[in-house]
């Protein structure tokens, strides 16, 4: 019998609003079927077939269907990256339920707020987790949720994994079929929080269609390189969710999961495993550099795509020197994730410069304030129009509407720029722009060319107050080099920079704030900038 994969491949699906096969479930049932003996999900010593991890969802989601999850209810899920948050979530929006993460990075008030916010009727929850008491502190802050099921030992009102399933054994196979038949394509599977690096977070909705055909019209291009990835990135984050884990269980593959970043571990997890797929960020190339041999391993990989922000040319160069075939590409959590990717063969030259072209069925433009396309060269703001769009905020009505355009593109809030050959450039966050002296500053272009220094780890720019030219830029430095100072780094970029453009200041630390996606955390360092003078 036929993969998903395979009739991907063979031209046998098509991709757009009827495209069959759109329920996360459907891929499930597929490969259970077609490939019932291959490995799915790995975790230390647990290994899964498709058949057993089709046995296991199918445990949990009688046991939820037992507790009274009715379609449309939302099911939180705080764990580390590791197979219950996979488990938990195939069998949540199998019955028609709408599956969240939470971050194991997050405090007390930002649980209170996504509870809040989303209000779970249930929530699975590893109660302990290095050292922190997450079952304490989510039930301290989660009034309005019905159930905690504890995958660990249980304490306070939280129910054992163990008993939660046993319950479940009571809900027939007619009752569990007629649940997942009753899913509509277009009902939402999962809420994506944003960051929330202006205000507090909005809650993407992401429908069974968006996720799967973005999955399935990346795999039409990444092909049988998706056999096997690692998971360390936060479930709660739609990298984890989509680029990573999603696209490789389209095509079939094996996803090992792990519980955090730990170089040396993913390493040799790299070696045995024998990986084939790499999801890397700007900051991916830095730390494998940080360990011996690390850079090595990178040359087990088929391919690799890096998305997330800008990747200095060096740093992809160096990637290069492997046999992977190395994309850049862009997305977001409105976009359901991967959206566009360069060409195979780009160099590294053009892919530190451009994240390539839309994927099949997506169309994008830059357009101006008003909507309209602007020119080719010209800046403006990266706009989608693609069935790979979210549905919209959750319970932000006003929020959806300024995100969409009349005529249905998605505004990004990004700045970019089509280029003469027909790639797109990115230029950077609209509300990150500034002015200095009457110029427009935008501060990628700068942060990509410190990224090129060789012990420059991360670079962040932002505006600071200036009695004559308005705002300047200062720079945050991240590096373990503690000889490097502010007159190299202006030497280094004179040659590279307009001198408006290189930073008045600079302060430099081994290690900057990061998000919990591991994305730096420009709102804590702007809030340094407003109770600090730069030197």
């Amino acid at each position: 019998m036929s993969t998903i994969a395979d009739m991907v491949r063979e031209g046998r699906l098509r991709f757009g609003r009827q495209m069959a096969c759109t329920r996360v479930h459907d891929l499930l049932a597929s490969h259970a079927v077609a490939i019932p003996d291959a490995e799915a999900a790995v975790e230390g010593d647990t290994r899964l077939t498709y058949a057993g991890l089709a046995e296991r969802v199918d445990a949990i989601a009688r046991a939820l269907i037992a507790a009274g999850v009715a379609p449309g209810d939302r099911v939180a899920t705080m764990v580390p990256p590791s197979l219950d948050f996979w488990l938990t979530y195939l069998a949540t929006v199998s019955i028609g339920g709408i599956w969240m993460g939470l971050n194991p990075r997050y405090q007390i008030p930002e649980y209170a707020y996504l509870l809040e916010d989303a209000a779970p009727v249930l929530v699975f929850c590893r109660p302990v987790y290095e050292d922190r008491d997450y079952l304490a502190d989510l039930m301290s802050v989660g009034d309005g949720v019905a159930q905690f099921v504890a995958l660990g030992t249980p304490s306070g009102r939280a129910i054992a994994l163990d008993a939660f399933l046993q319950a479940g054994e009571v809900v027939e196979d007619a009752t569990l079929a007629a649940r997942r038949a009753a899913v509509d394509p277009e009902e939402i599977a999962v809420i994506v929080y944003t960051s929330g690096t202006t205000g507090k977070p909005k809650g993407a909705m992401l429908s069974h269609r968006a996720i799967t055909q973005t999955a399935l019209v990346n795999l039409a291009w990444m092909g049988d390189r998706l056999e096997s990835t690692l998971n360390v990135a936060p479930i709660n984050h739609v990298g984890a969710l989509n680029n990573v884990c999603m696209t490789v269980f389209a095509y079939g593959g094996r996803v090992i999961f792990y519980h955090r970043v730990d170089l040396v571990t993913i390493a040799e997890i790299t070696r045995h495993e024998k990986l084939t797929y790499l999801v890397a960020g700007p900051t991916t190339f830095a730390m494998f550099q940080t360990v011996p041999g690390g850079t090595e391993r990178l040359g087990n990989y088929r391919l690799i795509v890096v998305g997330g922000g800008a990747t200095p040319e060096a740093a992809l160069s160096m990637a290069m020197a492997g046999p992977a075939s190395i994309h850049n590409v862009f997305g977001q959590t409105e976009t359901c994730g991967t959206i566009t990717a360069t060409e195979p063969g780009a160099s590294a030259k053009l892919m530190a410069e451009s994240f390539g072209q839309p994927i099949p069925g997506a169309e994008i433009r830059i357009a101006d304030a008003e909507g309209n396309a602007v020119p080719v060269g010209t800046s403006g703001e990266i706009q989608f129009r693609s069935p790979y769009c979210m549905t919209g905020y959750f319970n932000r009505p006003e929020a959806t509407a300024e995100a969409f355009t009349a005529d249905g593109f998605l505004r990004t809030g990004d700045l970019g720029v089509e280029r003469p050959d027909g790639n797109f450039s990115y230029v950077g966050r609209l509300k990150e722009m500034y002015k200095s002296g009457g110029y427009n500053i935008y501060p990628v272009e700068i942060e990509l060319a410190l990224g090129e220094h060789p012990a420059v780890s991360t670079a962040a720019v932002l505006p600071v107050p200036h009695p004559v030219f308005q705002e300047v830029g200062h720079a945050f430095i991240e590096t373990s080099d503690p000889e490097l100072n502010a007159e190299a780094l202006r030497a280094f970029l004179k040659p590279m920079l307009a001198n408006y453009k290189i930073p008045k200041s600079f302060s430099f630390e081994v290690e900057l704030p990061k998000l919990p996606n591991y994305k730096l955390d420009k709102q804590a360092l702007k809030a340094r900038l407003a109770t600090q003078v730069p030197a």
